[in-house]
């Protein structure tokens, strides 16, 4: 059994993780723009989830203004032997980090082939708002997805 850990979130871990291969051959396009990946050390917002020292998944939210936040997740080809513990850890963290920073809006990009990622960020809540055409680095089409969070002041 693999010893898990959460840890803040440091460039490195992403570098890692493209360097050993991430989750889909979609994801290997995006994270070859160096330069524009959204992987971003915000403190106190973005986790690197380890399997026995090794990331396997990361993620954050990046505020935007009160309220809204613009959230990432990027993960290798070793997350697939831990899908339910790094899918769970993924919902429970980024929930957290929106209602304790009070974040009533998290969205994402997704992009529109990466059918994984759309089912993913559907389950984590996050509903379809439409097609962003020509949006990606390569101008590859995404889909806007956001979850809106109530809370009670």
């Amino acid at each position: 059994m693999a010893n898990f850990k959460i840890v803040p979130y440091e460039r490195h871990h992403g570098d890692e993780m493209v360097e050993f291969g991430l989750n889909h051959k979609l994801m290997d396009i995006d994270a070859s723009y160096t330069e524009t990946r959204i992987d971003t050390k915000v403190f106190g917002l973005s986790f690197t989830l380890l399997a026995d020292n090794n990331p396997i998944l990361a993620g954050g939210i990046i505020p935007l203004w009160d309220g809204v936040a613009e959230g990432w997740v990027m993960a290798s080809k070793g997350v697939h032997n831990y899908k339910i513990k790094a899918a769970s850890a993924v919902k429970r963290r980024l929930d957290y980090l929106c209602k304790n920073n009070e974040v009533w809006r998290l969205q994402t990009a997704v992009k529109e082939e990466f059918i994984t990622g759309v089912r993913f960020a559907e389950w984590l809540g996050l509903k379809n708002e439409g097609l962003m055409t020509r949006y990606g680095p390569d101008q590859t089409n995404y889909y806007r997805m956001a979850k809106i969070y109530e809370f009670h002041r």
